[in-house]
């Protein structure tokens, strides 16, 4: 259970409960066009899955990037993270991921085949995909589990 982050002695804020958000999928990745293809097929999967994706970028009003990056890491139930292109801000999303409390079972880590993994990130399981389609079943088959291992 979550009950305090670094988010909150950074923003004041002592008002989290240590509770999700049952069907939220939270996608940490890099935003570019070369990621589009990439993004639908997490939220198409995820629909399946009667799971509802979101990213930071999708979010309304003019919020403090940061504070609901934390937000939603908090309170998601599930985390997708692409780690392609070494992206600084990936890496730091998930150790904050990691930080706050998320178990092996609460994070998803992808990666575009080819990709190189920074040394603290190499032990743990990432799921390599070749192709849209094989990133498909990637989601539908760990996240169904993982679905199946929490509830």
């Amino acid at each position: 259970m979550r009950s305090t982050s670094f988010g909150d002695a950074v923003f004041y804020d002592r008002s989290d409960t240590p509770e999700f958000e049952e069907g939220l999928v939270f996608v940490i990745m890099p935003f570019s066009d070369q990621f589009n293809d990439v993004y639908s097929a997490i939220k198409d999967e995820c629909t399946k899955l009667c799971l509802r994706s979101l990213r930071v970028d999708e979010t309304t009003g003019s919020v403090f990037i940061l504070r609901k990056i934390y937000e939603l890491i908090e309170r998601a139930e599930f985390i997708i993270v692409d780690l392609t292109d070494e992206k600084p801000n990936v890496y730091y999303e998930l150790g904050y991921s990691h930080g706050v409390g998320n178990e092996e079972n609460d994070i998803l880590l992808i990666a575009k085949e080819g990709t190189k993994l920074h040394f603290d990130i190499a032990p743990l399981a990432v799921r390599f995909y070749s192709s849209t389609e094989h990133l498909r079943r990637i989601i539908s088959n760990h996240l169904g589990r993982m679905i199946n291992d929490t509830r």
